[in-house]
């Protein structure tokens, strides 16, 4: 970024933005990366100067793994971000105190309680000042203000599942023959026995959720086919769509392999 104060001009003040994407998310909840840097500000035929630019991370769900995310009861925000005060805090034999993330079974809970009969649920977009919101409220603790709207939630949802760090279903799970009705049971088989413990826990969690949103089709206008979609999304292409032939064969696979869950009965 390039800007120019004229000799002169009125008192001028610097604003900086920063945008956090996903990959910047997971290295600074990981500790792996801070918010450190050098403005120089060049002055005409003269000196320059060096401005050290430092900013805060607030530690967020968003751009961690579900792995990380179950080992700890209290809220995110108050998670220490550098490993030695984190260990002073939690000991060094961590392990996982949850069956799947609190913070996504909050927002599933909310829309469960008061919004599977939501029309358009996960079809239209949340309004953007509640979406942040609720974000915070995942992230601090604090309880979901009754006014936030289903949609609103229903875009948070999808926001962090496509945020983790790592899939819920890994690339190697993807099935790398064409299904059909001769291999579907035993490829879908194959995944749920090949899914790490916690991302089992979060794969069975969902579809379970998804199935009841099937359940009010006939008011949300959902089908296994869009759910299927948004689970294929959501759960095994996260943000990083690799748009090779070879990857949109695997994920028709996928897609295929969603349906048959959201229409059985049993996993």
């Amino acid at each position: 970024t390039y800007g120019m104060i004229i000799p002169g001009e009125k008192e001028a003040t610097i604003n900086f933005t920063i945008h956090v994407n996903n990959e910047i998310a997971s290295a600074l909840n990981s500790g792996k990366e801070i918010l450190d840097d050098i403005i120089i500000l060049r002055l005409e035929n003269g000196r320059d100067y060096y401005i050290t630019v430092k900013a805060k991370y607030g530690r967020s769900c968003f751009g961690m793994s579900v792995d990380e995310l179950v080992m700890y009861n209290d809220p995110i925000r108050n998670v220490p971000l550098d490993p030695i005060k984190r260990v002073e805090k939690y000991g060094t034999d961590q392990t996982a105190v949850l069956c799947v993330p609190k913070e996504l079974w909050r927002i599933v809970d909310a829309i469960y309680g008061k919004g599977l009969e939501e029309e358009e649920l996960f079809s239209i977009s949340g309004y953007a000042e509640e979406v942040h919101e609720i974000r915070e409220c995942l992230d601090t603790g604090e309880p979901f203000k009754s006014s936030f709207r289903i949609h609103s939630m229903a875009d948070v949802l999808v926001s962090f599942l496509t945020s983790l760090s790592c899939t819920i279903v890994p690339a190697n799970l993807l099935p790398a023959l064409e299904i059909d009705a001769q291999n579907l049971q035993a490829y879908a088989r194959n995944l749920l026995d090949g899914l790490p413990p916690i991302h089992y826990n979060v794969f069975v969690y969902m579809i379970s959720f998804f199935r009841e949103c099937l359940d009010h089709k006939l008011k949300n206008q959902l089908s296994s086919t869009k759910l299927a979609r948004l689970c294929v999304s959501c759960l095994v292409a996260g943000d990083k769509m690799d748009e090779s032939k070879q990857a949109n064969q695997r994920r028709d696979g996928m897609h295929l392999i969603m349906i048959h869950f959201l229409e059985s009965s049993t996993i």
